[in-house]
């Protein structure tokens, strides 16, 4: 009769935690959830990935995880070949959260993804030049120079312009 008891406190016990999840609480834990499954590579988990961290940063815009779920969204996109979108991720990201540390890493990214998935180069040195303004001895500040001298260029002719 004990063991019955102690089974039903402890069960009682957990369920009731597990009820008292905030829908945030919630979210969280599924992104977890899919984040622990996201090595399988499998374009549906990383789609329905993508699509919580998105859903994250809209309903909860002022948790300081919303920019990083955003960035990381973003990079989400790109895999799924889905790269207008991710730029509109990566915008709002620096929209969003001027302050956030990930906002020199999305302007670049944001650039090089205008550059490489879409090819609009002139969106694209549009926003390198953005990046130059607000980075100039940023970490990627030489990447952007020399993704606008040789924009355009396939692989093959940067080998050639080396040697």
């Amino acid at each position: 009769m004990k063991n019955i008891f102690k089974f039903s406190f402890v069960f009682v016990a957990v369920l009731t935690v597990f009820a008292c999840q905030s829908p945030k609480e919630k979210a969280l834990k599924s992104i977890k959830d899919l984040e622990a499954g996201d090595s399988a590579f499998s374009d549906e988990l990383i789609q329905k990935l993508k699509t919580a961290y998105v859903d994250f940063a809209t309903k909860y815009p002022d948790d300081q995880q919303s920019a990083e779920f955003l960035f990381k969204a973003a990079q989400k996109g790109i895999y799924l070949d889905q790269p207008k979108e991710s730029v509109e991720f990566l915008d709002r990201l620096v929209k969003d959260y001027p302050s956030s540390p990930m906002v020199e890493e999305a302007m670049f990214l944001s650039a090089y993804t205008l550059e490489n998935n879409i090819q609009d180069y002139t969106a694209a040195k549009a926003r390198y030049e953005q990046f130059l303004v607000k980075y100039p001895k940023g970490e990627l500040a030489d990447d952007a120079k020399f993704s606008m001298e040789h924009m355009g260029e396939s692989a093959d002719e940067l080998l050639e312009d080396k040697e």
